[in-house]
């Protein structure tokens, strides 16, 4: 069925909700590391497709393939586990209602990790780079998407490949309940991405050496493809609507389009131009809003980008501070004002200097995005059953560093990294059976 234009907010509206009903979903990555420190690589005794293997044989979730090579599971409630182009692990949650149960479905996750770790002996680490590994070090996954992918972005910035096969982020999915609350949190989320890129940072190290970056993640995403990728600036203005973003997404770039399970390269076209061919089908439409990477879209529930991966426990405090933030009518008001008089140079300033100092980066009004953290924290009103996730956020702001700037002094302080002292440097980024209950 070709799609007509009427058609193409279908997939936004859909992600209405009545208020009181909004859910939240988890998307949390790791990388998977050898006993003695060593790349894992997808293919080969003992890859990442022998641990999945492994883990069907664990959860009895449905495989999902490629050819002959396992890419994804998929449990009947939803969860999924999939694999990003370095073979970077991600669990996908359910949408669910509250914290408590998000954190059944970590922990269950936790546990698949723990058992993997006893029969392989690898460490899954939930930093936001690669600690060791360069791009050139990591086998792409053999996944026909990547095909179009990697050479686009090849050329379309100098850090794609480091993007795709060395860096892994945390993101929370949350619901809106009309078009205008749903443009007020795509458009605040994008005023607070430094904020949040700071909270999180997470990824101090490039290919064994300190980045000169907090969060080299973030740092990374401002160099891939400005088209699709990191900040949109249309964004930061006020009085947005569903027919902005469409506008938006219609001129991004295509990459390929699906017809009878083969993948056909569409680079150098956009949709509106495939539109107006009369060729477009609403599932080329779907399969397109998939291909943007900015630091919030929509999925079609809003999709925060902004964090690097942290371990469990944080991954879960990110989501109670996002339901607190953004489920509370107040909060989200109070978050409003805090950052509504920073303008779009001040913002796009502070989100580079974030990505380079975490905490420690200016304020755009003055003082320190750690005290911008604080206020946030102070105005955000989560229900009662998230409040003790919040517990190590609220340590991480007293002590006023990141995980990344805790993770650089134990970098210098062992001398650098090695077999010896990479468990040292991480720390608990480390997450194998790993039990984030609290």
């Amino acid at each position: 069925m070709m799609v007509s234009h009427s058609d193409l907010r279908r997939f936004l509206d859909r992600g209405v909700r009545q208020p009181g009903q909004g859910k939240l979903g988890l998307e949390f990555e790791q990388f998977v590391i050898s006993s003695e420190g060593e790349i894992v690589q997808y293919l080969g005794p003992n890859g990442v497709e022998e641990l999945m293997q492994f883990l069907s044989q664990q959860t009895g979730w449905k495989e999902k393939r490629e050819g002959d090579h396992l890419m994804a599971l998929i449990a009947e409630d939803g969860r999924a586990l999939t694999l990003e182009p370095g073979a970077q692990l991600e669990f996908g949650s359910t949408p669910v209602a509250d914290l408590p149960s998000m954190d059944q479905e970590v922990q269950h996750y936790c546990q698949l990790l723990a058992q993997a770790h006893e029969r392989f002996g690898h460490s899954f680490l939930a930093v936001g780079s690669h600690p060791t590994a360069s791009p050139e070090d990591l086998v792409r996954l053999p996944k026909r998407r990547y095909d179009v992918l990697d050479p686009w972005l090849r050329e379309a910035g100098t850090l794609g490949i480091w993007m795709m096969r060395t860096t892994a982020g945390v993101q929370i999915n949350f619901d809106y309940f009309s078009e205008q609350d749903a443009m007020a949190k795509l458009r605040l989320v994008y005023r607070l991405a430094p904020v949040f890129n700071a909270i999180f940072a997470n990824s101090p190290l490039r290919a064994g050496k300190l980045s000169g970056y907090m969060s080299w993640r973030g740092h990374i995403w401002t160099d891939t493809d400005e088209v699709r990728c990191g900040m949109i600036e249309r964004f930061l203005h006020p009085d947005l609507t569903f027919e902005d973003y469409v506008d938006w997404v219609l001129d991004v770039p295509m990459l390929f389009i699906e017809r009878e399970g083969e993948q056909i390269d569409m680079r150098g076209h956009s949709f509106r131009d495939w539109m107006a061919q009369g060729k477009a089908t609403y599932e080329d439409w779907e399969l397109h809003l998939s291909t943007p990477f900015p630091e919030v879209r929509f999925r079609p529930q809003v999709e925060l980008r902004t964090a690097d991966t942290v371990p469990p426990s944080y991954a879960l405090a990110l989501a109670a501070f996002v339901e607190g933030l953004f489920y509370n009518e107040e909060a989200q008001a109070q978050a409003t004002a805090l950052v509504e008089d920073w303008s779009v140079a001040e913002i796009m300033q502070a989100w580079h200097d974030a990505h380079r100092y975490a905490l420690a980066a200016s304020s755009p009004k003055g003082g320190k995005l750690l005290d911008v953290a604080r206020e946030l924290l102070q105005i955000a009103k989560p229900s009662a059953s998230a409040v003790p996730y919040l517990e190590p956020l609220q340590e991480l702001l007293a002590d006023g560093r990141s995980l990344a700037e805790r993770k650089v002094a134990a970098f210098e302080a062992a001398g650098g990294i090695t077999t010896n002292s990479l468990q040292e440097v991480l720390g608990s980024g480390c997450c194998a059976g790993y039990s984030p209950s609290v």
